[in-house]
């Protein structure tokens, strides 16, 4: 019994090995060490206390300061460990970046601009320079329901690109928490063009070239750049304190390379069904004239 508590007792002790030369050195792990520290870990975790630490815990239950910190801006920290990132968070990466809802804070809750199928537009004003901004805040249970990940991530990547166009609303910055997205843009006091023409009916000639005249400057500045906008309406037009245009809105958009065609269905209905009855009314007209002139 003696010599088999020996043999259990060297067994757990780090084993001694010698080099070449004669000196003595300790190996890093034994095998009962090493099995030890595999149990309910990571294996690229064994040497680090920190990543023992962050994976034995829930990840729910981690502060995220703590891993925005040391494990998101540092690509060590981010080798050692399983799972840096919750899904929900990551399929939003790199487009929006991760962080606490203190950014948000930041900015006070003027009033709501607008309401879409994904969330809400508010005017806000930020504390700290005492400016107003437009302030987007999808859901994003909404968008993973709909498939819709993809088309706001290209949204705020285009945004971003073309936002310093003078006749393009200019996106300011853009950010994720758990549960939302958040987009930031430069606010336009006009309003839209749709209020405008409900509000006057027919507008005069002379400002009619220019709202066509900057327009086309916007949708050929997209074109260049290789994007199609795929949403030109009213609403999608606002007037600035000086009634130059802005687009905004770039839900829609795509890059589109050179000799390329997509062919998706889109638009907003009430103008798709407009154009459809425009349309059926041209075509039941022409087949009349073409009736009536072979009957005469």
């Amino acid at each position: 019994m003696g010599n088999l508590h020996t043999k259990t007792e060297g067994r757990n002790k780090l084993s001694i090995h010698t080099s070449r030369d004669g000196q003595a050195f300790t190996s890093q792990f034994s095998l009962s060490h090493f099995v030890g520290n595999l149990s309910g870990r990571s294996y690229l975790s064994v040497t680090s206390n920190h990543s023992v630490y962050s994976t034995s815990r829930p990840w729910s239950r981690v502060s995220r300061r703590r891993w925005h910190d040391s494990t998101l801006n540092n690509p060590l920290e981010a080798c050692k460990t399983a799972w840096p990132v919750a899904h929900k968070e990551s399929i939003f990466l790199p487009e929006f970046p991760i962080t606490t809802d203190l950014l948000k804070k930041d900015f006070e809750v003027v009033q709501t601009i607008a309401k879409g199928a994904f969330g809400e537009v508010f005017k806000v004003r930020k504390v700290s320079e005492n400016k107003e901004y437009a302030l987007k805040v999808l859901s994003k249970s909404q968008l993973v329901h709909d498939r819709a990940v993809c088309q706001v991530k290209e949204e705020a990547k285009i945004q971003s690109v073309v936002g310093h166009h003078q006749f393009i609303a200019e996106a300011v910055s853009r950010w994720q928490t758990k549960k939302r997205l958040y987009i930031v843009s430069e606010y336009i006091p006009g309003g839209e063009l749709l209020a405008l023409l409900d509000q006057w009916r027919k507008l005069p000639e002379d400002i009619v070239k220019v709202f066509v005249a900057e327009i086309a400057f916007a949708i050929d500045f997209l074109h260049n750049a290789g994007i199609i906008y795929r949403d030109l309406k009213p609403e999608n037009i606002l007037l600035d304190s000086d009634y130059h245009i802005r687009l905004i809105d770039f839900g829609l958009s795509k890059w589109l390379s050179i000799g390329s065609r997509t062919t998706t269905l889109c638009g907003t209905l009430k103008y798709m069904v407009w154009d459809l009855t425009r349309y059926t009314e041209m075509a039941y007209t022409a087949f009349a004239l073409r009736t009536l002139s072979q009957t005469l």
